[in-house]
Formats: structure tokens, C-alpha cells, sequence
């Protein structure tokens, strides 16, 4: 169903839409910078462990030599190869380093005088050969250079014939009287200390760029300085296998000797755009977009239904008014011609007629004719009420006369079926009140019943004050009644009458309209009735 709305309601959604498509707008931007900033704070924390796994192995590396030169330095004599090969052996009992590595002596003249691992002695046959067979005569130039006392010397990382990455590191050997004898080297294999940080953290989401501050790259397998390499493995975790960029890497140098490592690290995949929190936003947007379409489709038929209601109101009004105004009109308009119907009746009951059947006839007209009179007497007033012409003018009033005046006004009821009215008064009894009101309200209660009295019985009315309030009752035995009459006796759509015990008419008007009375002066106004045993109604006003 198609539902056109005024212009209004579509520039307010538009509004609406611009307004939360901005909003949407911003909370992704800052999801996506809050995404940026935790991963910059998780790539930190990473990068700084892992730095701190490297420089620890290293750490023990410069123990293991720290301990050799000690040993060298402090011995009566210098040490033998088994001696010195013993001693490592013991070292590494108590150290939390790998058996990765080669240990050589070599003279001045730069022959190897000893070499040996953990396990083997002369691996390589290199005790006897000179150094210049594995590097050329600059490279042992630049040897001297830097060995020239017995400081540690670390030097960037190799590629070594086992295959292997090697990280060699050298210190000069003095005698007591610091005469040069040669240099130790330790060539260490970089591969194991790797393993350790690999070991120790999380390499699913991130990746480890390794160089030294010359910018020589390495890896478990390979160093990527330029030169000759004899390994043909790749390193599985090598940063150029994954997206990583150069700008993407945080780096934190480490100190070693006179080097300084630096490891890198970034992500392996590039930050992207999480498709799931897109989707989800895109939802509730819609979601957003729909709740305020429906809003504004329930507020547009909530104003055109208030504007129908707000019409049908009005127009109800005036149908009231005009139906309050025609019960008035013809309430004012019958009442004097049969007023005086009533007098002429009053009248004929004065003259003698022969036939009886006359005088009954004439004595039924005047009580229909009192009773519509009476009836026409409350519709006026009710429909004063709707309309709000009725006045209400309070005086101190005597009750007790008002009730004397009423029960003298409808004798004529009484006697016709021999009931026998009395009146209980403690006191004089003076309240401010509307006199015509509570004249109208004890005139239809006691109207009631008369009309709903067996013949020769007794209506006994009671009036007293109690504490601050002024009580009337009056108590009938007649027919009471029906328990369904009593929940809606003042119900004005639902005006229930039965007829009274000569099958007089009622309209239930008077009953409702007493009540309105009664509640002008704030009191209340309450039946209390027993099917056919009788009725007790009662009011009570501020005295």
C-alpha cells in the first residue's frame, strides 16, 4: 500500500537520513581509527618482546665469551685446546645457550692454532691452515685492524659454507705482559637464536624483518648481503613472502658489542576494512532509517486520525448542544400549558359528576399530567447541566422546611394509596446549600418512593447532623430494586425504570439528575435497596 505523506514528513526523514548517514559515517571512521590505534599498540608490545628475546640469546652468547676471555686472561699459562675445550663444555652446563657454534685460536701469523664445536675437534680440518685461505688479504688487513687489543669485536652477519647464517665474533688474546698472541673466534649459528623468538611468539599475524644498522638483512636460512649462498632453503617466515611493506615495519635497535641488531615487525596482511562491522553498519543504518520512516508514518495518521477525532468532537459538540437546547425548548415550552392543565384538573376534582367513572378518569389525567410535569421539570434542569446554564447559588437553608414543603406538594400521591410519610428530625437542621436544587433532589427521592410503596405503608425520612455533614434518608418498604438496576442506577446511557406498584411510569432521570445535585455540593448521594423488601436513599452535604 502506497502512502503519500505531505512534503513536510519527507523533509524531515531527509534531514533525518543526511543527519544518521553522518553519523554512521563517523562511527566507522573512528571504529576504524580505535582498530588502527590497538593494532599499533599490539604491534608495539610484539615488537618490543620479541626484541627482548633476541637481546636476551644474544646476551648469553656474550657470556659464553665473556667466559673465554676470563678463562684465557686469568690462567697461570695459556690454555691448551682440550683444556679450553673442557672448559666450554662445563660452560655450557650452566648456560641457557645452544651447542650451535665454532671455536677457533689463530696466531699472529693467522694459521688456525685450534677450532673445535661441543662435539668434535678440528670439524672442518681448518688447525694448520691460514686464514688468508678463507679471506683474502684485505679481509685480514681489516682483522688487524679491529683486533688490536683484546676488546670484542662482532661483525656482521654470513653466509657460511655448511650452509648455515652465521654470526662470528672475535677478541684479542695478550699475554701478562700484553704482548699479542693471536685472536679467539666464535662463529654462532643465527638460525637457533631465531628459533627462540619464533618459539616464544605469535608469528600467525605478524612477520620479522632482521638487519644489522649497516642495513645487511638476514634470516634463519640466509644473509642478504650480496654475496655467495649456500643454502638453498628459504625461510618459510622471510617478510617478502607476505604484504608487508617497508612503511609498514616499527623497529627497536639492539645493542651487541660494536654492532647494533635491529629487529623489525609488522603484519603480515595490510589493515583492512573489516567487512563484517561495514555490514553491520550498513544494517543498522537501514534498521535507523526504517524505524524513523515508521515513526513518521505513525506520527502522520496519528495527527489525521486527531484531526478526524478533533472534527467528529466538534461535531458532536454541536449535536449535543443543539439536542440539550431542543430538550430545553421543549422541556420550557410544554411545561406551561401543562401547568395549567394540572391547575384545570385541580379544578375539575372540586366538581360534583355523576358518574364515577368521570371523577376516575379525571383523577388519572392529573396524576399523568403531575407526572409529566414532574419529568418535564428534571429534563429542563439536566439539560441546563449539559449545557452549563443551571446556577448555583448557595444560602442557608432550612431542610426540615424543604422537606415539609415537599411532602405537602405530593400528599395528594400519598393519600391516593393511603401511605403514611414521617419525618424524623433531631434538630432544626440549617445548611448552605442551593435551595431549588435540594428541593428538586428531595422531591424526586421522595417521588420514588411513593411510587414504588405498597399501599398503606409507611415512608419514614430521617434528617441529622453528623459531625460536619448533614444527613438525609429516606426509607420505603416496597418493591425495591432488581440487583442487575444497581450497578448503573447514575449511568445516564444506560437509564434502567421499571414501573411503581400502580404501574405508575418512570423515567430514571431523576435519580441521575439528583445525583448531579448532590455531587454540585460535594456530598454523595448512595441507594441501598433489597429486591422486593424496600429502599433506603440517602444523602449527605456539608453542614
Amino acid at each position: 500500500m502506497f502512502i503519500r505523506l505531505p512534503k513536510k514528513y519527507y523533509s524531515i526523514f531527509a534531514l533525518f537520513a543526511i543527519v544518521s548517514g553522518l553519523f554512521v559515517f563517523w562511527a566507522d571512521s573512528y571504529i576504524l581509527e580505535k582498530e588502527k590505534t590497538n593494532q599499533q599498540i599490539r604491534l608495539e608490545n610484539l615488537n618490543k618482546k620479541a626484541a627482548s628475546e633476541l637481546h636476551e640469546a644474544l646476551n648469553n652468547y656474550a657470556t659464553l665469551m665473556s667466559g673465554i676471555r676470563s678463562y684465557t686472561k686469568f690462567s697461570d699459562q695459556f690454555p691448551s685446546q682440550e683444556e679450553l675445550y673442557n672448559f666450554i663444555n662445563h660452560q655450557f652446563s650452566s648456560l641457557p645457550v645452544d651447542d650451535s657454534y665454532v671455536i677457533s685460536y689463530v696466531d699472529t701469523t693467522h694459521v688456525f692454532k685450534y677450532s673445535f664445536t661441543k662435539d668434535q675437534i678440528n670439524p672442518s680440518n681448518l688447525i694448520g691452515t691460514s686464514v688468508e685461505s678463507l679471506v683474502n688479504k684485505k679481509g685480514i688487513e681489516v682483522m688487524e685492524k679491529k683486533i688490536k687489543n683484546n676488546h670484542y669485536v662482532a661483525f656482521n652477519p654470513y653466509n657460511i659454507v655448511e650452509g648455515r647464517v652465521g654470526l662470528p665474533i672475535a677478541f684479542g688474546v695478550l699475554d701478562k705482559e700484553n704482548k699479542n698472541l693471536g685472536y679467539f673466534s666464535i662463529i654462532k649459528d643465527f638460525k637457533p637464536i631465531i628459533d627462540r623468538l619464533y618459539n616464544n611468539i605469535d608469528t600467525t599475524q605478524f612477520v620479522f624483518r632482521f638487519k644489522t644498522s649497516t642495513g645487511v638483512e638476514f634470516d634463519r636460512e640466509r644473509v642478504y648481503d650480496g654475496g655467495h649462498i649456500y643454502n638453498t632453503k628459504e625461510d618459510a617466515q622471510y617478510w617478502r613472502n607476505f604484504e608487508a611493506q617497508d612503511s609498514d615495519f616499527i623497529s627497536t635497535k639492539i645493542p651487541f658489542f660494536n654492532k647494533k641488531f635491529i629487529i623489525e615487525t609488522a603484519y603480515k596482511k595490510t589493515n583492512k576494512r573489516n567487512p563484517i562491522v561495514l555490514l553491520l553498519l550498513v544494517l543498522w543504518y537501514l534498521l535507523l532509517l526504517g524505524f524513523m520512516l515508521f515513526v513518521i508514518i505513525q506520527l502522520y495518521f496519528y495527527k489525521r486520525k486527531n484531526k478526524t477525532i478533533a472534527k467528529q468532537k466538534k461535531e458532536l459538540s454541536e449535536l449535543v448542544a443543539t439536542k440539550n437546547k431542543f430538550f430545553a425548548i421543549i422541556a420550557h415550552d410544554l411545561r406551561s400549558p401543562l401547568s395549567s392543565v394540572v391547575n384545570f384538573l385541580d379544578v375539575l376534582k372540586e366538581e360534583q359528576f355523576s358518574s364515577n367513572q368521570t371523577t376516575q378518569i379525571i383523577g388519572a389525567l392529573e396524576d399523568s399530567s403531575k407526572n409529566s410535569l414532574s419529568l418535564l421539570d428534571n429534563l429542563l434542569k439536566w439539560s441546563k447541566i449539559q449545557t452549563g446554564n443551571i446556577h448555583y447559588n448557595p444560602q442557608k437553608i432550612d431542610i426540615l422546611s424543604i422537606v415539609k414543603d415537599q411532602v405537602r406538594i405530593q400528599k395528594q400521591q400519598a393519600l391516593h394509596k393511603n401511605i403514611n410519610v414521617v419525618i424524623e428530625a433531631s434538630t432544626d437542621i440549617k445548611v448552605l446549600a442551593d435551595k431549588n436544587m435540594i428541593a428538586t433532589v428531595i422531591r424526586n427521592l421522595l417521588s420514588n418512593a411513593i411510587k414504588y410503596s405498597h399501599s398503606k405503608s409507611i415512608i419514614l425520612i430521617e434528617l441529622s447532623q453528623i459531625d460536619q455533614f448533614f444527613s438525609f434518608s429516606i426509607e420505603d418498604t416496597g418493591i425495591g430494586i432488581p440487583e442487575e438496576y444497581l450497578t448503573h442506577l447514575f449511568d445516564v446511557t444506560k437509564i434502567t425504570t421499571q414501573k411503581g406498584t400502580m404501574q405508575e411510569k418512570g423515567s430514571g432521570l431523576g435519580l441521575i439528575l439528583s445525583k448531579q445535585f448532590v455531587e454540585i455540593h460535594e456530598g454523595i448521594l448512595s441507594i441501598e435497596s433489597t429486591h422486593t423488601k424496600g429502599t433506603i436513599a440517602s444523602f449527605t452535604l456539608p453542614a
